[in-house]
């Protein structure tokens, strides 16, 4: 945590594959070269240490259920690559529609459970017509609104969960996107 904590280091490309503390992750701030970073999970739940890394191209945040507010990355407009796994808190997506450069976007709940994360909307997607693939996973429109899916028009691939009273009908996504098995 000194290590990380002090200042930037020559490190361009950072990957936690093991539990990444609050504190760790808190000491990463100073870190604003990274170019990737990926955090298997963690406690983690302020994502505030992120906001001035601005040269990241790639962003893979797993185990994020403690976080429950995604603003602190509005401003990362390299991030081409991004991968959000774990939510539960989090119910405003919002902040990801600021992120004009992610052209790859994976959300999702918990894998390893059958239980679906309900946020607000997916309304954020149509500030995104750069996405070339989109992946949600475990996740559900409280508005039960997929509309802006078919608002992409650079979808090489995409895939989400069918939920119960949706709209347009996952018969219907999959007619008219790039829908992948």
């Amino acid at each position: 945590m000194e290590f990380f904590g002090t200042a930037p280091s020559p490190i361009r490309d950072l990957r936690f594959v093991s539990r990444t503390s609050k504190r760790m992750f808190e000491a990463l701030r100073g870190q604003t070269q990274l170019e990737a970073l990926s955090v298997k999970w963690g406690d983690y739940a302020d994502l505030t240490p992120l906001a001035a890394m601005t040269h990241l191209r790639e962003l893979h945040l797993r185990g994020a259920s403690s976080v429950e507010d995604l603003q602190p990355l509005a401003g990362l407009s390299c991030v081409e690559d991004l991968l959000i796994e774990g939510l539960r808190r989090a119910r405003d997506l919002s902040p990801i529609g600021d992120m004009i450069g992610v052209k790859h976007l994976e959300l999702g709940g918990d894998w390893m459970t059958p239980r679906v994360v309900h946020v607000e909307s997916f309304g954020f997607l149509r500030k995104m017509p750069q996405l070339r693939s989109l992946l949600l996973h475990s996740i559900a429109a409280d508005d039960l609104d997929y509309a802006p899916l078919l608002a992409l028009p650079n979808l090489t691939s995409v895939r989400v969960m069918e939920v119960r009273g949706m709209r347009p009908s996952i018969h219907v996504l999959k007619a008219e996107t790039p829908w992948s098995e």
